[in-house]
């Protein structure tokens, strides 16, 4: 895995001419944008730290800075795909208006996201007050495309992260959390469970992931590498 201080000189020349282009397209794509957005360029290989520019400030994040919990998963699950106009929330609850765009290389491999938040909070807030105001029963005027519908697909899930140690608590508590009990009174097949949804979140991308993933769970690292072999020949028995 590549490190967020990775050098272009690192990089394959395919790979850094597409960051290249991407990087150059940034400032004036942010620009062409109306109100307040940001547009973020991630590298996949060098997740989790994967922004490596961004233009605008709506989620105060900066280059070096790791990826959103749905994007790490997507890549560790080998489902990265393109997801134009869903909905998300800021760290402080703003509604944003937001896109995905994968860009992949010669060989289909996924290189880069470019990602597009744009803070829509105050004009969806202007057209629930037009919709007041309208006689009833009648319809607001047709939205500008610069307004997302108010049924537009919304992803509660995705969290704008600042730093890997903000990730790794989200990852762990998602994890844990889903299992229902109090992580140090999990039995060892919800501590399984645990495991088999951090692999599956991208946890053990992160560094130092095992030691993490043991200290919240109450067990040592070796034997988090026994639930994730565990895992592995399962999932090879099923394939059988």
């Amino acid at each position: 895995m590549a490190t967020p201080h990775e050098t272009a000189q690192q990089r394959p020349d395919e790979h850094e001419r597409l960051l290249s282009l991407l990087v150059q397209l940034a400032r004036p794509l942010q620009a062409s944008i109306p109100g307040q957005s940001e547009v973020v360029i991630h590298y996949l290989p060098q997740l989790p730290n994967s922004i490596v520019a961004i233009e605008g400030d709506v989620t105060g994040r900066r280059v070096g800075d790791p990826a959103t919990n749905t994007l790490l998963e997507a890549a560790a699950q080998g489902q990265l795909k393109t997801n134009i106009g869903y909905t998300t929330r800021a760290p402080d609850d703003r509604t944003l208006s937001s896109s995905t765009v994968i860009v992949t290389d010669s060989s289909g491999e996924g290189v880069a996201a470019l990602c597009i938040n744009r803070d829509v909070t105050k004009l969806l807030n202007a057209q629930e007050i037009i919709r007041e105001l309208l006689p009833e029963g009648e319809e607001t005027p047709a939205s500008s495309s610069s307004v997302p519908p108010a049924q537009a697909r919304e992803n509660t899930d995705e969290r704008f992260v600042r730093d890997v140690d903000e990730l790794t608590q989200l990852l762990l508590h998602e994890a844990v959390t889903e299992q229902g009990a109090d992580p140090q009174k999990l039995t060892r097949e919800q501590r399984v469970a645990a495991v088999v949804s951090l692999k599956d979140r991208g946890f053990f991308l992160l560094r130092d992931a095992a030691e993490q993933a043991a200290s919240a769970l109450g067990v040592s690292r070796f034997t988090i590498y026994n639930y994730l072999n565990e895992s592995v020949d399962e999932e090879d028995e099923s394939h059988v």
